[in-house]
């Protein structure tokens, strides 16, 4: 199923993905660290959602096998989704128009819209990817 997304995920990057923030005022979590998703300004709720799916799948690739543990000592990793957005994130050139925001695309100036390049055309990001709801 990701085998046709191949090429939207590599030409996303890693400027395409969330960073994370460390959140050190976790009350009650002594063996988690919380690292709150901070998500590019530029980036689409669409993508976004597709984004959480994939990574989902890549979290189940990479779970321990049945009848194995996981090396102890490390804190759990949270990575809780958050409203934080980055600003100053690079967009992508050249993708369709709905891996933007709309409200950030229409924001930009036209010499910054014509540089970006955005396609008139939307990415199918296919019904296994359906935007998850909170």
């Amino acid at each position: 199923h990701l085998s046709r997304h191949k090429r939207l995920l590599e030409a996303l990057g890693t400027q395409g993905m969330s960073s994370d923030e460390l959140d050190t005022e976790v009350p009650g979590r002594s063996r988690s660290t919380t690292y709150p998703r901070i998500y590019p300004k530029w980036r689409s709720q669409q993508l976004s959602a597709f984004l959480w799916r994939v990574d989902a799948v890549v979290e189940k690739i990479h779970a321990s096998p049945v009848g194995r543990r996981k090396r102890g000592g490390n804190p759990l990793q949270i990575r809780p989704h958050s409203s934080k957005y980055n600003n100053a994130a690079a967009a992508p050139i050249g993708f369709p128009r709905n891996c933007y925001d709309k409200e950030w695309l229409d924001s930009l100036p036209a010499r910054s819209r014509a540089t970006l390049q955005a396609k008139d055309v939307d990415y199918k990001f296919g019904d296994e990817f359906v935007p998850m709801t909170e």
